[in-house]
Protein backbone atom coordinates (compact mmCIF):
# COMPACT_ATOMS: atom_id res chain seq x y z
CA UNK A 1 0.00 0.00 0.00
CA UNK A 2 2.76 2.41 0.70
CA UNK A 3 4.90 1.50 -2.38
CA UNK A 4 1.28 2.97 -4.45
CA UNK A 5 0.91 5.68 -2.75
CA UNK A 6 4.56 6.74 -3.48
CA UNK A 7 4.15 5.85 -6.90
CA UNK A 8 1.04 7.65 -7.23
CA UNK A 9 3.07 10.66 -5.36
CA UNK A 10 6.24 10.58 -7.80
CA UNK A 11 3.75 10.31 -10.38
CA UNK A 12 1.96 13.20 -9.51
CA UNK A 13 5.01 14.96 -8.99
CA UNK A 14 6.24 14.36 -12.42
CA UNK A 15 3.33 15.87 -14.15
CA UNK A 16 3.17 18.89 -11.75
CA UNK A 17 7.04 19.40 -13.62
CA UNK A 18 6.16 18.65 -17.00
CA UNK A 19 2.99 21.40 -16.56
CA UNK A 20 5.14 23.89 -14.82
CA UNK A 21 7.86 23.37 -17.40
CA UNK A 22 5.05 23.34 -20.11
CA UNK A 23 3.71 26.85 -18.82
CA UNK A 24 7.12 28.33 -17.57
CA UNK A 25 8.65 27.55 -21.72
CA UNK A 26 5.81 29.33 -23.13
CA UNK A 27 6.27 32.51 -20.38
CA UNK A 28 9.61 32.50 -21.56
CA UNK A 29 9.11 32.58 -25.00
CA UNK A 30 6.48 35.16 -24.75
CA UNK A 31 9.59 37.27 -22.54
CA UNK A 32 12.12 36.44 -25.26
CA UNK A 33 9.74 37.38 -27.70
CA UNK A 34 9.26 41.19 -26.14
CA UNK A 35 12.44 41.43 -25.24
CA UNK A 36 13.55 40.28 -28.90
CA UNK A 37 11.04 42.82 -30.40
CA UNK A 38 12.21 45.90 -28.01
CA UNK A 39 16.01 45.94 -28.49
CA UNK A 40 15.25 45.00 -32.19
CA UNK A 41 12.85 48.53 -32.31
CA UNK A 42 15.24 50.14 -30.57
CA UNK A 43 17.90 49.49 -32.96
CA UNK A 44 15.89 50.48 -35.73
CA UNK A 45 14.75 53.53 -34.04
CA UNK A 46 18.53 54.55 -32.48
CA UNK A 47 20.39 53.62 -36.19
CA UNK A 48 17.66 55.37 -38.24
CA UNK A 49 18.05 52.50 -40.65
CA UNK A 50 14.95 51.77 -43.43
CA UNK A 51 13.99 48.22 -43.55
CA UNK A 52 13.61 46.73 -47.07
CA UNK A 53 10.30 46.95 -49.32
CA UNK A 54 8.70 45.30 -52.10
CA UNK A 55 8.90 46.53 -55.44
CA UNK A 56 5.81 49.28 -55.59
CA UNK A 57 5.09 48.06 -58.76
CA UNK A 58 4.53 44.35 -57.82
CA UNK A 59 2.71 45.40 -54.36
CA UNK A 60 0.41 47.57 -56.82
CA UNK A 61 -0.07 45.13 -60.01
CA UNK A 62 -2.74 43.47 -60.96
CA UNK A 63 -2.42 39.96 -59.75
CA UNK A 64 -1.29 41.11 -56.06
CA UNK A 65 -4.77 43.70 -55.97
CA UNK A 66 -6.58 40.67 -57.00
CA UNK A 67 -4.96 38.58 -54.25
CA UNK A 68 -5.65 40.77 -51.80
CA UNK A 69 -8.99 41.65 -52.51
CA UNK A 70 -10.38 38.72 -54.87
CA UNK A 71 -13.79 38.77 -53.14
CA UNK A 72 -14.61 42.09 -54.07
CA UNK A 73 -14.18 42.51 -57.78
CA UNK A 74 -15.33 45.91 -57.80
CA UNK A 75 -12.71 47.03 -55.62
CA UNK A 76 -10.08 45.60 -56.98
CA UNK A 77 -11.45 47.05 -60.28
CA UNK A 78 -11.60 50.76 -58.41
CA UNK A 79 -8.06 50.63 -57.12
CA UNK A 80 -6.64 49.38 -60.68
CA UNK A 81 -7.93 52.45 -61.93
CA UNK A 82 -6.52 54.65 -59.38
CA UNK A 83 -2.96 52.98 -59.73
CA UNK A 84 -2.85 53.24 -63.22
CA UNK A 85 -3.60 57.06 -63.24
CA UNK A 86 -0.97 57.82 -60.50
CA UNK A 87 1.39 55.43 -62.25
CA UNK A 88 0.83 57.67 -65.40
CA UNK A 89 1.23 60.63 -63.40
CA UNK A 90 4.20 59.90 -62.42
CA UNK A 91 6.36 56.69 -64.29
CA UNK A 92 8.91 57.29 -60.80
CA UNK A 93 7.03 55.73 -58.75
CA UNK A 94 7.46 52.06 -60.34
CA UNK A 95 11.04 51.99 -59.51
CA UNK A 96 10.39 52.55 -55.75
CA UNK A 97 9.63 49.80 -52.90
CA UNK A 98 6.36 49.57 -50.80
CA UNK A 99 6.60 48.85 -46.85
CA UNK A 100 3.29 49.25 -45.85
CA UNK A 101 0.05 49.64 -48.04
CA UNK A 102 -3.17 51.36 -46.58
CA UNK A 103 -6.50 50.97 -48.33
CA UNK A 104 -9.59 52.64 -47.35
CA UNK A 105 -13.03 53.50 -48.87
CA UNK A 106 -16.59 54.24 -48.17
CA UNK A 107 -19.45 52.03 -49.16
CA UNK A 108 -23.06 54.11 -50.33
CA UNK A 109 -26.00 52.47 -51.37
CA UNK A 110 -23.48 48.88 -51.85
CA UNK A 111 -21.43 51.63 -53.95
CA UNK A 112 -17.84 51.69 -53.43
CA UNK A 113 -16.22 55.45 -53.61
CA UNK A 114 -13.88 57.33 -51.91
CA UNK A 115 -10.82 54.41 -52.88
CA UNK A 116 -8.29 55.62 -52.03
CA UNK A 117 -3.92 53.40 -51.34
CA UNK A 118 -1.59 54.87 -48.91
CA UNK A 119 1.67 53.37 -49.78
CA UNK A 120 4.31 54.17 -47.23
CA UNK A 121 7.97 53.22 -48.76
CA UNK A 122 11.26 54.66 -50.80
CA UNK A 123 10.60 55.93 -53.93
CA UNK A 124 13.81 57.78 -55.95
CA UNK A 125 12.72 60.56 -57.54
CA UNK A 126 13.81 63.43 -56.00
CA UNK A 127 11.83 65.97 -58.10
CA UNK A 128 8.47 65.38 -56.67
CA UNK A 129 7.58 67.07 -53.42
CA UNK A 130 5.53 64.35 -51.12
CA UNK A 131 4.23 63.73 -47.38
CA UNK A 132 7.90 62.81 -45.86
CA UNK A 133 7.68 62.67 -41.52
CA UNK A 134 10.49 62.09 -39.07
CA UNK A 135 9.66 61.37 -35.48
CA UNK A 136 10.02 59.26 -32.60
CA UNK A 137 8.00 60.97 -29.96
CA UNK A 138 5.18 58.26 -29.72
CA UNK A 139 8.34 55.91 -28.33
CA UNK A 140 9.26 58.33 -25.90
CA UNK A 141 6.98 56.58 -22.75
CA UNK A 142 6.91 53.18 -24.55
CA UNK A 143 10.58 52.47 -25.26
CA UNK A 144 12.74 54.85 -23.76
CA UNK A 145 13.00 58.80 -22.56
CA UNK A 146 16.48 59.15 -24.62
CA UNK A 147 14.83 58.86 -27.80
CA UNK A 148 12.75 61.61 -27.35
CA UNK A 149 15.51 63.75 -29.29
CA UNK A 150 17.16 61.28 -31.06
CA UNK A 151 15.39 62.37 -34.65
CA UNK A 152 14.92 58.64 -35.33
CA UNK A 153 11.24 58.00 -36.44
CA UNK A 154 8.70 55.06 -36.57
CA UNK A 155 8.10 56.31 -40.03
CA UNK A 156 11.81 56.48 -40.87
CA UNK A 157 11.47 52.64 -40.18
CA UNK A 158 8.81 52.29 -42.64
CA UNK A 159 10.40 54.39 -45.56
CA UNK A 160 10.70 58.56 -46.23
CA UNK A 161 7.44 59.12 -48.36
CA UNK A 162 4.13 58.50 -48.37
CA UNK A 163 2.28 58.37 -51.39
CA UNK A 164 -1.15 58.58 -51.89
CA UNK A 165 -3.52 57.09 -55.08
CA UNK A 166 -6.89 58.01 -55.42
CA UNK A 167 -9.54 59.73 -57.63
CA UNK A 168 -8.41 63.45 -58.96
CA UNK A 169 -11.39 64.93 -57.30
CA UNK A 170 -10.48 63.33 -54.03
CA UNK A 171 -6.97 64.24 -53.78
CA UNK A 172 -7.13 67.51 -51.53
CA UNK A 173 -10.00 65.53 -49.30
CA UNK A 174 -7.23 62.67 -48.75
CA UNK A 175 -4.03 64.50 -48.17
CA UNK A 176 -6.34 66.87 -45.63
CA UNK A 177 -7.08 63.63 -44.13
CA UNK A 178 -4.00 62.34 -43.57
CA UNK A 179 -2.55 66.05 -42.63
CA UNK A 180 -4.66 65.58 -39.93
CA UNK A 181 -3.97 62.55 -38.93
CA UNK A 182 -0.28 63.10 -38.87
CA UNK A 183 -1.15 66.32 -36.48
CA UNK A 184 -3.06 64.61 -34.20
CA UNK A 185 -6.39 65.81 -35.41
CA UNK A 186 -8.60 62.94 -35.49
CA UNK A 187 -12.04 64.87 -36.20
CA UNK A 188 -11.98 64.71 -40.08
CA UNK A 189 -11.73 60.74 -39.78
CA UNK A 190 -14.54 61.04 -36.65
CA UNK A 191 -16.74 62.86 -39.61
CA UNK A 192 -15.93 60.60 -42.22
CA UNK A 193 -17.25 57.59 -40.16
CA UNK A 194 -19.91 59.60 -39.04
CA UNK A 195 -21.17 60.04 -42.95
CA UNK A 196 -19.92 56.51 -44.01
CA UNK A 197 -18.49 53.61 -41.87
CA UNK A 198 -14.74 53.69 -43.37
CA UNK A 199 -13.80 50.38 -44.76
CA UNK A 200 -10.06 49.61 -44.37
CA UNK A 201 -7.26 47.26 -44.99
CA UNK A 202 -3.52 47.36 -43.94
CA UNK A 203 -1.07 45.60 -45.94
CA UNK A 204 2.85 44.59 -44.49
CA UNK A 205 4.16 42.99 -48.03
CA UNK A 206 7.37 42.01 -46.00
CA UNK A 207 7.10 42.16 -42.33
CA UNK A 208 10.28 40.17 -40.95
CA UNK A 209 12.26 42.90 -40.65
CA UNK A 210 9.91 44.38 -38.24
CA UNK A 211 9.03 40.58 -36.35
CA UNK A 212 10.71 39.83 -33.46
CA UNK A 213 14.05 37.29 -34.22
CA UNK A 214 11.71 34.35 -32.99
CA UNK A 215 8.80 35.30 -35.26
CA UNK A 216 11.38 36.61 -38.20
CA UNK A 217 10.91 33.40 -40.36
CA UNK A 218 7.22 32.71 -39.52
CA UNK A 219 6.00 35.36 -40.76
CA UNK A 220 5.44 36.25 -44.11
CA UNK A 221 2.85 38.65 -44.71
CA UNK A 222 0.54 40.66 -42.33
CA UNK A 223 -2.70 41.36 -43.30
CA UNK A 224 -5.11 43.82 -41.55
CA UNK A 225 -8.73 44.37 -42.86
CA UNK A 226 -11.65 45.93 -41.01
CA UNK A 227 -14.40 48.34 -40.78
CA UNK A 228 -15.18 51.50 -38.88
CA UNK A 229 -18.31 52.82 -38.25
CA UNK A 230 -20.27 55.23 -35.83
CA UNK A 231 -21.27 52.75 -33.08
CA UNK A 232 -19.79 49.29 -34.86
CA UNK A 233 -16.66 48.36 -35.72
CA UNK A 234 -14.69 45.34 -36.96
CA UNK A 235 -10.90 44.22 -37.36
CA UNK A 236 -9.66 41.26 -38.84
CA UNK A 237 -5.96 40.49 -38.28
CA UNK A 238 -4.27 37.67 -40.30
CA UNK A 239 -0.86 36.67 -39.86
CA UNK A 240 0.20 34.43 -42.67
CA UNK A 241 2.86 31.99 -42.34
CA UNK A 242 2.37 29.25 -44.68
CA UNK A 243 3.37 26.11 -42.78
CA UNK A 244 1.26 24.86 -40.04
CA UNK A 245 4.42 24.66 -37.40
CA UNK A 246 4.46 28.04 -37.63
CA UNK A 247 1.33 28.77 -37.26
CA UNK A 248 1.20 26.78 -34.22
CA UNK A 249 4.41 28.58 -32.84
CA UNK A 250 2.44 31.89 -33.77
CA UNK A 251 -0.50 31.41 -32.51
CA UNK A 252 0.91 29.96 -29.00
CA UNK A 253 2.76 33.52 -29.06
CA UNK A 254 0.00 35.87 -30.02
CA UNK A 255 -2.58 33.76 -27.26
CA UNK A 256 0.20 34.25 -24.63
CA UNK A 257 0.54 38.03 -26.05
CA UNK A 258 -2.71 39.39 -25.69
CA UNK A 259 -2.97 37.49 -21.95
CA UNK A 260 0.08 39.48 -20.85
CA UNK A 261 -1.31 42.94 -22.70
CA UNK A 262 -4.55 41.90 -20.96
CA UNK A 263 -2.83 41.72 -17.49
CA UNK A 264 -0.79 44.95 -18.14
CA UNK A 265 -3.93 46.76 -18.90
CA UNK A 266 -6.11 45.64 -16.31
CA UNK A 267 -3.04 45.70 -13.36
CA UNK A 268 -0.72 47.83 -14.27
CA UNK A 269 -3.28 50.47 -15.44
CA UNK A 270 -6.72 49.65 -13.29
CA UNK A 271 -8.24 48.79 -16.18
CA UNK A 272 -11.70 47.71 -14.29
CA UNK A 273 -14.46 48.70 -12.87
CA UNK A 274 -14.22 48.96 -9.26
CA UNK A 275 -17.34 48.64 -6.71
CA UNK A 276 -17.11 51.17 -3.73
CA UNK A 277 -19.68 51.91 -1.01
CA UNK A 278 -21.54 55.11 -3.32
CA UNK A 279 -20.78 52.84 -5.98
CA UNK A 280 -19.41 51.82 -9.41
CA UNK A 281 -16.11 53.80 -10.14
CA UNK A 282 -14.30 53.30 -13.46
CA UNK A 283 -10.50 55.28 -13.05
CA UNK A 284 -9.66 54.65 -16.34
CA UNK A 285 -11.95 53.82 -18.82
CA UNK A 286 -9.84 53.61 -21.59
CA UNK A 287 -7.83 50.83 -20.26
CA UNK A 288 -11.18 49.43 -19.20
CA UNK A 289 -12.54 49.43 -23.00
CA UNK A 290 -9.12 48.04 -24.19
CA UNK A 291 -9.21 45.05 -21.94
CA UNK A 292 -13.07 44.57 -22.52
CA UNK A 293 -11.44 44.47 -26.74
CA UNK A 294 -9.02 41.33 -25.43
CA UNK A 295 -11.90 39.60 -23.64
CA UNK A 296 -14.18 39.61 -26.69
CA UNK A 297 -11.69 38.87 -29.15
CA UNK A 298 -11.45 35.28 -30.81
CA UNK A 299 -8.04 33.85 -32.01
CA UNK A 300 -8.19 31.10 -34.92
CA UNK A 301 -5.82 28.82 -36.50
CA UNK A 302 -5.72 27.14 -39.92
CA UNK A 303 -2.91 25.20 -41.56
CA UNK A 304 -1.46 28.58 -43.26
CA UNK A 305 -2.19 31.48 -40.93
CA UNK A 306 -3.80 33.05 -37.69
CA UNK A 307 -6.62 35.36 -37.70
CA UNK A 308 -7.75 37.32 -35.01
CA UNK A 309 -10.92 38.99 -34.69
CA UNK A 310 -12.18 42.02 -32.62
CA UNK A 311 -15.13 43.84 -32.37
CA UNK A 312 -15.49 47.64 -31.20
CA UNK A 313 -18.55 49.17 -29.81
CA UNK A 314 -18.61 52.96 -29.75
CA UNK A 315 -16.56 53.36 -26.59
CA UNK A 316 -13.78 50.96 -27.62
CA UNK A 317 -13.45 52.54 -31.26
CA UNK A 318 -13.08 56.26 -29.28
CA UNK A 319 -10.10 54.88 -27.34
CA UNK A 320 -8.58 53.94 -30.69
CA UNK A 321 -9.33 56.88 -32.28
CA UNK A 322 -7.66 58.83 -28.66
CA UNK A 323 -4.64 56.73 -28.86
CA UNK A 324 -4.01 57.41 -33.27
CA UNK A 325 -4.95 61.00 -31.84
CA UNK A 326 -2.29 60.90 -29.10
CA UNK A 327 0.30 59.50 -31.60
CA UNK A 328 -0.40 61.95 -34.26
CA UNK A 329 0.67 64.94 -31.80
CA UNK A 330 3.91 63.42 -30.76
CA UNK A 331 4.54 63.08 -34.49
CA UNK A 332 3.83 66.66 -35.19
CA UNK A 333 6.11 67.82 -32.02
CA UNK A 334 9.21 65.87 -33.06
CA UNK A 335 8.82 66.70 -36.55
CA UNK A 336 9.13 70.45 -35.44
CA UNK A 337 11.94 69.44 -33.36
CA UNK A 338 13.43 67.37 -36.48
CA UNK A 339 13.02 70.22 -38.25
CA UNK A 340 14.47 72.89 -36.03
CA UNK A 341 16.19 71.42 -33.54
CA UNK A 342 14.05 73.28 -31.00
CA UNK A 343 10.46 73.71 -30.65
CA UNK A 344 9.63 76.31 -33.13
CA UNK A 345 7.59 79.56 -31.75
CA UNK A 346 4.96 78.99 -34.51
CA UNK A 347 4.63 75.55 -33.07
CA UNK A 348 4.43 77.07 -29.56
CA UNK A 349 2.46 80.10 -30.70
CA UNK A 350 -0.09 78.05 -31.88
CA UNK A 351 -0.62 75.82 -28.76
CA UNK A 352 -0.48 78.78 -26.41
CA UNK A 353 -4.70 78.59 -26.00
CA UNK A 354 -4.67 74.93 -25.74
CA UNK A 355 -5.34 73.60 -22.91
CA UNK A 356 -3.55 70.50 -22.52
CA UNK A 357 -0.13 71.94 -23.05
CA UNK A 358 -0.48 70.38 -26.31
CA UNK A 359 -0.55 67.29 -24.90
CA UNK A 360 -3.56 66.46 -26.73
CA UNK A 361 -5.29 68.65 -30.14
CA UNK A 362 -7.26 72.26 -28.65
CA UNK A 363 -10.71 70.11 -29.61
CA UNK A 364 -9.54 67.26 -27.21
CA UNK A 365 -12.22 65.79 -24.39
CA UNK A 366 -11.57 63.05 -21.98
CA UNK A 367 -13.91 60.04 -21.87
CA UNK A 368 -15.76 57.60 -23.76
CA UNK A 369 -17.87 60.13 -25.18
CA UNK A 370 -15.30 62.22 -27.77
CA UNK A 371 -14.49 62.06 -30.51
CA UNK A 372 -17.92 60.44 -31.16
CA UNK A 373 -20.39 60.33 -29.11
CA UNK A 374 -22.58 63.18 -26.64
CA UNK A 375 -19.31 64.95 -26.62
CA UNK A 376 -18.30 64.90 -29.92
CA UNK A 377 -19.99 64.09 -33.26
CA UNK A 378 -23.50 62.63 -32.66
CA UNK A 379 -24.18 59.14 -34.42
CA UNK A 380 -27.02 56.74 -34.67
CA UNK A 381 -26.78 55.46 -31.51
CA UNK A 382 -25.55 57.99 -29.51
CA UNK A 383 -28.34 60.22 -30.41
CA UNK A 384 -30.44 57.20 -29.59
CA UNK A 385 -29.10 56.81 -26.05
CA UNK A 386 -29.78 60.29 -25.53
CA UNK A 387 -33.70 59.59 -26.65
CA UNK A 388 -33.88 56.72 -24.82
CA UNK A 389 -31.96 58.66 -21.24
CA UNK A 390 -34.90 61.38 -22.24
CA UNK A 391 -37.24 58.94 -22.26
CA UNK A 392 -36.62 57.36 -19.17
CA UNK A 393 -36.17 60.82 -17.25
CA UNK A 394 -39.31 62.05 -18.34
CA UNK A 395 -40.97 58.98 -17.51
CA UNK A 396 -39.55 59.29 -14.42
CA UNK A 397 -40.31 62.59 -13.47
CA UNK A 398 -44.22 61.48 -14.75
CA UNK A 399 -43.82 58.62 -12.11
CA UNK A 400 -42.88 60.81 -9.53
CA UNK A 401 -45.76 63.48 -10.08
CA UNK A 402 -48.64 60.71 -9.94
CA UNK A 403 -47.30 59.56 -7.00
CA UNK A 404 -46.97 63.18 -5.86
CA UNK A 405 -50.35 63.49 -6.81
CA UNK A 406 -51.33 60.47 -5.24
CA UNK A 407 -50.24 61.33 -2.02
CA UNK A 408 -52.40 64.92 -2.42
CA UNK A 409 -55.50 62.91 -3.04
CA UNK A 410 -54.49 60.61 0.05
CA UNK A 411 -54.26 63.81 2.60
CA UNK A 412 -57.22 65.03 1.44
CA UNK A 413 -59.12 61.91 1.74
CA UNK A 414 -57.78 61.80 5.06
CA UNK A 415 -58.91 65.11 6.48
CA UNK A 416 -62.28 64.76 4.82
CA UNK A 417 -62.70 61.71 6.68
CA UNK A 418 -60.97 63.63 9.96
CA UNK A 419 -63.85 66.37 8.87
CA UNK A 420 -66.71 64.06 8.60
CA UNK A 421 -66.36 61.90 11.56
CA UNK A 422 -65.76 64.96 14.07
CA UNK A 423 -69.61 65.92 14.47
CA UNK A 424 -70.50 62.35 14.77
CA UNK A 425 -67.95 62.43 18.05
Amino acid sequence: MRRIFFRSLLFCLAAAIVVGAFFAWRAFDVYRTARGGYKHLRYLLESGETIEGEPADEVLSDDYLMGLFGNNPELVERLKTIVDLGMATDESLKTGEITAMIVTYQKVDNEIRDAAIYAIGGFSDTKNTRLGFHSSGYFQRELDPSLWLTGNTVMNMLGRDVVVFCEKEKAEQQMSLLYGLLNGDIMPLAIKIVNSPVHYAIVLPSPKQLAPPNLRNHLQTVFVTGVLGPDESESEIRFITGNPLRSAHVNAILADTLALARMTFRDRFSGYVKKREWGLQDDVWWATQYVDIIDHSEQFMAPDMVTLRVGFDRPKLNAVLKTIERGGRDLAAERAFALAGDMPWEFVYAEKDNPTGGYWSKGHVDGREWPLGDEGIATPGSIAAAAARKKAAEEAAAAKAAAEEEQRRQREREQQQKAAEAPAA
